[in-house]
């Protein structure tokens, strides 16, 4: 069992689990209206010898728990009318505040010699993918879960900084907020960078299910 605790990192709320000294430092990023409750629980299951990080976003969600940038719930309602939506022409007010945090959070817990993962779920993985191709160090895995590419033309002449960078990109057939064609993108963007991709594809909806954590597994397990 590895320890866990609570601490306050970058002036966010974070579940620390695992031994500090940890060759591998993990940040996993919760999606929209979550928290770090949700996703902490799976840490114990992995069998990855890290130090994982799960932070609270920085903003109160509108329904519940909390959120990386502001999300206008009526025009996000008016675009689930039309089907799951594919997100790579948005440009979310507050990216650049996010990366800027993350990019804190990163430096206040991974010690310089420490490799670093990150796993984002939906938009948790557009921040974690909008970081990778902004740091001057990119992370040395990142997982991407039930995501969409975001500000796609400010992305795309920066992809090649993902290369070589091993890379997990997940997706449901059956994503009723994010479209599987969103993830397809995301997947596209990842290889057109130059990152080794491991795809997987399954048949539920906006979720991580059990055959997703394993793939989260086999992503982190050479980095320990």
């Amino acid at each position: 069992m590895l320890d866990q605790r609570e601490i306050t990192i970058a002036g966010l709320r974070a579940i620390d689990i695992g031994s500090r000294d940890a060759a591998l430092c993990v940040l996993v990023l919760h999606g929209r209206e979550m928290g770090a409750d949700d996703l902490a629980p799976f840490a114990q299951a992995l069998g990855v010898s890290a130090r994982f990080v799960f932070p609270d976003g920085p903003l109160p969600g509108v329904i519940r728990a909390r959120s990386w940038w502001p999300i206008d719930s009526e025009a996000r309602a008016r675009r689930l009318q039309g089907g799951a939506m594919e997100l790579a022409e948005t440009d979310p007010a507050g990216r650049a505040e996010a990366r800027a945090l993350l990019g804190e959070l990163r430096a206040a817990v991974a010690p310089p010699a420490a490799r670093v993962a990150i796993v984002g779920f939906s938009q948790g993985g557009m921040l974690a993918m909008d970081y990778a191709l902004h740091a001057d160090q990119p992370p040395d895995a990142i997982a991407l879960l039930s995501s969409s590419r975001i500000a796609f033309s400010e992305w795309q002449p920066r992809l090649s900084a993902l290369a070589g960078i091993p890379m997990l990109v997940a997706h449901g057939h059956a994503d009723a907020e994010l479209s599987f064609a969103a993830g397809q993108g995301l997947r596209e963007a990842a290889i057109a960078g130059g990152a080794v991709v491991n795809w997987v594809e399954f048949e539920g909806a906006h979720e991580i299910p059990l055959v997703v954590w394993r793939a989260v597994r086999r992503l982190l397990r050479p980095l320990t």
